[in-house]
């Protein structure tokens, strides 16, 4: 549980989660490639691909000795939904300086109001030519704003009203003084001169700290446990596990996921596939064909599940309630919005067997469409066998959700399993 803390601590922005991650992967033994290179992978290495700032491929492989070989894939996204900053950042007004922002996937507004807000992200700077500038990461590690609600005398109505007027009640304050200047800021904590920053990707981040809750002390609070909980869940399984003969275990971490996933660093792109068979081919030669190894393979999707809300029965499936502290959740979607089928299922219930991992099984109540995951998005590109799971969560795409530590528990231990399974 420490580890998943460290991870929630430091993933303040996609970039800072992959960056977390490859300082992991190094200091457990991972050897660093790159797609430009030629590959020469030994039989029971460990490789991670140094990507896109906010993506990370990373994978073992067994004693494979020019067979086809299995992938067993456990992916999930680094990002969550939150603000990102706009270019010309500053709201210049009288005696106040705001932040202009706009909405980065589909957050729940009103639980970012009154809370310290920090900015996180990445700065990109001059490098050695234009096609090659420089990449740095930015953590304020101190609120740089804050975004103030109407006080409720100012407004009797406003526990009855919904959405927010995000242009006009959603704008971050961030100084009394109108010489502020966020870049001059930026560019002193990293140490170089204002000239230098060419552009950047900066979010507010929410600076609550990982508690656990309860009078039992089985809940965790934090920001970001979608979908970080999945993310450190796999990070200890590809540090964790050995690998079966021939095959190859995979660990893929996705952005973008909150809006869409269509970029270069989404999994709505080719850029799986071009690895598994980039993989293939330097274990197996020209022989290699991914055709050929789709149905021993496997792709787990892990992403959080909604939990049943004891204040809002209703919300569930009548027959289907994935409860806090039950294991983790298979998840189930007629609509395809899950890469589960029976046969998926019926693969991860006997790895819960055979291993005792308790779980529970997600589905949307009839009427209430759920979101997509990253699932049925890569089984587009690499149409092998997939799962969705996850652990259960209330409060999802809140500026702080709530979990339970045995469903973390039992997510860790099916990744386990499914990275070790013959």
């Amino acid at each position: 549980m420490e580890q998943l803390f460290d991870l929630l601590e430091h993933g303040v922005s996609a970039s800072h989660a992959v960056s977390y991650l490859k300082k992991n992967l190094l200091e457990d033994g991972f050897c660093e490639l790159s797609l430009q290179d030629v590959w020469k992978l030994e039989p029971n290495g460990k490789y991670y691909i140094n990507l896109y700032d906010s993506i990370c491929m990373v994978f073992k492989i067994g004693s494979v000795k020019g067979a086809q070989p299995a992938f067993r894939i456990a992916m999930a996204h680094s990002d969550y939904p939150g603000l990102q900053l706009k270019p010309e950042p500053l709201v210049k007004g009288k005696n106040v300086v705001r932040f202009n922002v706009e909405v980065y996937g589909g957050m729940y507004q009103k639980s970012w109001l009154d809370r310290p807000l920090g900015v996180a992200g990445k700065v990109v700077v001059k490098g050695e030519s234009a096609f090659s500038p420089n990449v740095l990461l930015y953590d304020s590690k101190r609120p740089l704003c804050i975004i103030p609600s109407l006080a409720i005398h100012m407004d009797r109505e406003l526990n009855k009203k919904g959405a927010l007027d995000t242009a006009k009640e959603f704008v971050p304050v961030a100084a009394l003084n109108e010489n502020a200047d966020l870049l001059g800021e930026v560019a002193r904590s990293l140490q170089i001169a204002k000239d230098e920053i060419l552009d950047y990707d900066l979010y507010l981040y929410n600076m609550d700290k990982p508690v656990v809750v309860g009078l039992d002390k089985t809940m965790v609070s934090s920001p970001r446990l979608d979908n970080l909980t999945s993310v450190g869940a796999i990070l200890a399984g590809m540090k964790e596990t050995t690998v079966p003969e021939n095959v190859v275990d995979m660990m893929v971490v996705f952005d973008n996921e909150e809006v869409g996933s269509r970029s270069k660093q989404g999994a709505d792109s080719e850029l799986l596939s071009m690895v598994v068979q980039r993989i293939g081919k330097a274990l197996a030669g020209d022989a290699f064909a991914v055709s050929n190894v789709l149905e021993k393979s496997f792709l787990l999707s892990v992403d959080v599940a909604h939990a049943h809300h004891p204040n809002y029965e209703e919300k569930s499936d009548v027959t289907n309630k994935a409860y806090l502290g039950k294991g983790f959740c298979i998840k189930r979607s007629v609509g395809q919005k899950y890469g589960t089928s029976s046969e998926s299922a019926a693969v991860l219930k006997d790895i819960c067997v055979k291993n005792g991992i308790p779980y529970t099984i997600a589905v949307n109540k009839t009427g209430i469409p759920g979101g997509s995951t990253l699932g049925p998005i890569a089984t587009s590109y690499l149409p092998m066998p997939c799962a969705d799971v996850g652990i259960p969560i209330l409060s999802m795409h809140s500026a702080c959700e709530l979990g339970a530590l045995e469903d973390y528990y039992a997510l860790k231990k099916l990744v386990n399993a499914f990275y070790e399974e013959v």
